[in-house]
């Protein structure tokens, strides 16, 4: 476990600076709080998951491919960071059961909609429906998504 604190230690290191520079739109762009995250979950689950160990090196390269990155944008080579970032989150997600922040609240105002659209046409008013129906998925969500951030499955 030691091992895997320093090098998640060591790849905050060489992110950090990135994220205390950058303005907050660059930030967004290259994901680097995402990437932070999912470093740190990366390092939690690596003594258990093998490929979690596989996915060590690569977040370390994006770490260090950050200054070339930033400072000669390409789109190819952003998209590789990006594509590169979704698809350790995508294994997370489903090998680990994590949740994306927010992840919960989308997913049930998209479903609130769908049971307000009903409601509304029960009631004879669809428009009267909605809201109601949204404000139904948000709330579902947020508990749904505080008892993810509870558990520790937020990544």
């Amino acid at each position: 476990m030691e091992v895997h604190h320093c090098w998640y230690e060591d790849t905050a290191g060489v992110i950090k600076p990135y994220q205390d520079t950058l303005p907050k739109k660059e930030q967004k762009k290259y994901k680097l709080d995402l990437l932070l995250r999912v470093a740190r979950r990366v390092a939690d689950f690596s003594d258990e998951c093998g490929n979690c160990q596989l996915f060590q090196p690569d977040i370390t390269t994006l770490a260090q491919e950050l200054g070339t990155l930033v400072q000669m944008p390409d789109k190819a080579r952003r998209k590789h960071h990006l594509k590169t970032i979704d698809r350790i989150v995508k294994h997370l997600q489903s090998q680990h059961k994590m949740v994306t922040q927010g992840h919960h609240v989308g997913l049930w105002i998209a479903i609130g909609s769908g049971i307000g659209v009903a409601l509304g046409a029960g009631m004879d008013s669809v428009g009267g429906g909605i809201p109601i129906g949204v404000a139904i998925g948000v709330a579902i969500g947020l508990a749904l998504d505080a008892k993810a951030k509870k558990e520790d499955r937020v990544i």
